[in-house]
């Protein structure tokens, strides 16, 4: 019987990241060598659980040899681009144990394809493009590496399958900052009312939270330039990732409005399409042990606390909360062919005796033949 298998997992580099460096060196790790090795044996036997034809990773660190690991472990063709990189020339600089990005691997029943447009490849797509999407001036690579701020890009491949056809296929990493979630309002609300925060301090954090909105935003924007472009050459495109946002942020309405559908709420119902906490990637609560590790060695939030410490707790608050934030979508042939059907979106990488491979779960969509 015919099938198909696309999946979306953000394994976690494990760094503290923004705030964190140690002198000029590195990143601060959250835990050892040996423990990171233990959660990314668990993350490649849940790959190897669900068995998917394409998997779009985000977070490999370093990109170069998580991909040996997954094509020795898993097989088929892996192909990544660094989107964190830091300073770097020749593989050496700072910080010395960031090279974070992208990873697609195909394999089962697909092959990559040759792309049909000349604007944006005349080449085999086997190593995808990446394309930059945000970010000040400057570049990522495991080589040669160049920028002082978050840098965030898309990669792309062209893929055939028997049953759906010529696919193209986007794995992503948005911009990572809170917006005017209802969750994180209600709670700056609470704390304005008890008098633990001011209405000012809310009124100030207003310009942050536009910002990560319309940055999202901007980068979907950029991923459509190149799908709008090359689409006539495809019968279907998927694009997953980390989108950092909630089923019911700007961003998800906007894959909407262009005609893209959320697979996970189109498989498990209407409903879910506006719950951020039914099938939710980032989970504290079920994947406790993880994010209370990070909570202990204080992770640093994308948002100012103008010296209130209260500011800070609704922003634990709210991190605390179970949400979906990872996704899958698509249209074209995986929503209507004639050979197969969308049969379930399950989420997986979930704790085994409290143990996660990382601090999201990931997501898997199977079609079977009709």
């Amino acid at each position: 019987m015919k099938s198909f298998r696309l999946a979306t997992f953000n394994v976690w580099h494990g760094l503290a990241g923004r705030g964190s460096l140690r002198g000029l060196l590195g990143f601060r790790e959250f835990e050892s060598l040996e423990d990171r090795d233990r959660r990314w044996r668990k993350a490649l036997r849940d790959c190897a659980a669900i068995d998917a034809d394409i998997f779009l990773f985000q977070e490999l660190n370093p990109v170069s040899e998580k991909g040996k690991d997954l094509s020795l472990a898993l097989g088929g063709t892996f192909t990544g681009c660094v989107d964190q990189g830091g300073i770097k020339a020749f593989s050496r600089g700072v910080p010395y144990n960031l090279a974070s990005g992208l990873g697609t691997l195909i394999r089962g029943s697909v092959r990559p394809a040759r792309s049909l447009n000349r604007r944006y490849d005349s080449q085999n797509l086997q190593i995808p493009q990446k394309k930059k999407l945000s970010g000040r001036l400057g570049i990522s690579g495991e080589t040669f590496s160049f920028h002082f701020d978050e840098q965030r890009y898309a990669q792309f491949s062209s893929v055939q399958h028997e049953a759906l056809g010529r696919l193209l296929i986007v794995n992503t990493h948005l911009h990572h900052g809170f917006e005017k979630f209802p969750d994180l309002v209600k709670l700056l609300m609470e704390a304005v009312q008890a008098g633990r925060v001011s209405q000012g301090e809310v009124d100030g954090l207003s310009p942050y939270l536009d910002e990560a909105r319309d940055r999202r935003l901007s980068e979907i924007d950029r991923i459509l330039e190149v799908v709008d472009g090359v689409e006539k050459d495809y019968d279907g495109v998927a694009i997953g990732g980390d989108f950092n946002s909630l089923p019911t942020s700007a961003a998800a309405k906007l894959m909407s409005v262009q005609g893209f559908r959320d697979l996970y709420g189109l498989a498990n119902g209407r409903a879910l399409e506006n719950n951020a906490v039914l099938g939710a990637t980032w989970d504290p609560v079920q994947n406790f042990a993880n994010h209370r590790l990070q909570q202990e060695l204080g992770f640093q939030f994308p948002l100012p606390s103008f010296g209130n410490p209260e500011l800070l707790n609704v922003y634990r608050e709210f991190d605390k909360r179970p949400r979906r934030i990872d996704f899958l979508f698509a249209r074209g042939s995986f929503l209507d062919s004639s050979r197969l059907q969308l049969k379930s979106v399950k989420i997986f990488g979930t704790p085994e005796s409290a143990f996660a491979a990382s601090d999201h779960f990931g997501v898997v969509a199977s079609w079977v033949e009709r």
